[in-house]
């Protein structure tokens, strides 16, 4: 579970931010 936690919180941060920098 904490595996999960870690992983759900690290794509919650990744992606936007990756969206963002696509978009500028």
């Amino acid at each position: 579970i904490l595996v999960l936690m870690m992983a759900t919180a690290f794509l919650g941060y990744v992606l936007p931010y990756g969206q963002m920098s696509l978009w500028g």
